[in-house]
């Protein structure tokens, strides 16, 4: 049998991520003396914590590799969380690309060479909007991205929707969402603590008409009217702000300025697949004096 030690240093992972498995379940010494609590494992538990390291390296969170490597082997969960895995990798990809892309044309207008304006890839609509009166929940996020926002938001729009149904709301309107940066002091109530602001407040919902007044659990407001750049973005939310980047170019080359927060308008229902989505970036400007 091997020491924690050795057994670490062969299977290439430190001490303590082997005491972190035990605790969770994932990978237990074969023996623990129950003397000195020395843990020991055996030659045959390698085969484990290699498909560990090896599931780690492909960027699984420790409960999706404990539903692969403990129990009972299921091959088609197993593919499932994977190919769920490389899907998120691929937009991860994507957005990287999309960046460097900017980057890059960013820098070659720096240096005097024309190139084609990220913001001529989208088009945008000068228009006055409406004041809208809207029903929602509001959530903090840990941070900006979708890594962050995605799990916060995902339920969000569901539980509006029962809400809504339960007070008798039947005929709302589209969803809509906006994100503002957390202000408060950090964690010691200084303003100046490096915490302070990292976190992300979001508001979603649904217009709704502007007979209702009040929804039990949803708060109910009036989003002011005003002029806005609007944009269409089509496909997967994970590429929106990209979308918005090239819109801020647009709004810029026409001699305005932000004047307010994002919204975004979701015309599909969250049922169907994100390819088809199709959302309104609304942006508050004014003209440049």
């Amino acid at each position: 049998m091997f020491t924690i030690g050795e057994f670490a240093s062969i299977g290439r992972v430190s001490v303590r991520m082997l005491r972190h498995y035990d605790r969770i379940g994932l990978l237990a010494p074969a023996r623990v003396d129950p003397d000195t609590g020395y843990r020991f494992y055996e030659v045959g538990q390698l085969t484990r914590l290699s498909r560990i390291v090896q599931l780690r390296g492909f960027g699984l969170g420790l409960e999706d590799i404990a539903r692969i490597v403990c129990g009972d082997p299921d091959p088609a969960r197993e593919r499932e969380i994977l190919e769920a895995a490389g899907a998120g990798l691929r937009r991860e990809i994507a957005e990287s690309r999309a960046r460097l892309a900017r980057i890059e044309a960013y820098l070659r207008r720096r240096e005097g060479v024309p190139v084609m304006s990220t913001s001529d890839t989208i088009a945008a609509e000068l228009r006055r909007v409406e004041p809208q009166r809207i029903a929602v929940l509001i959530r903090p996020a840990p941070g900006a991205g979708p890594e962050n926002v995605g799990p916060v938001i995902g339920p969000m729009f569901p539980e509006a929707a029962g809400l809504l149904a339960a007070a008798g709301v039947g005929d709302h309107g589209p969803a809509i969402a906006f994100y503002t940066y957390d202000e408060s002091p950090g964690a010691d109530g200084d303003p100046a603590d490096p915490s302070c602001g990292d976190g992300l407040t979001v508001t979603a919902g649904f217009v709704v008409p502007s007979r209702v007044r009040e929804v039990p659990g949803l708060e109910v407001s009036d989003l002011p009217g005003g002029e806005a750049a609007v944009t269409t973005h089509r496909g997967e939310v994970s590429g929106i702000g990209e979308t918005w980047a090239a819109l801020v170019d647009r709004v810029r080359e026409q001699g305005m300025e932000l004047a307010g927060v994002c919204r975004e308008v979701y015309w599909t229902p969250g049922d169907r697949p994100q390819q088809e989505w199709v959302t309104d970036l609304v942006q508050p400007v004014r003209r440049v004096s």
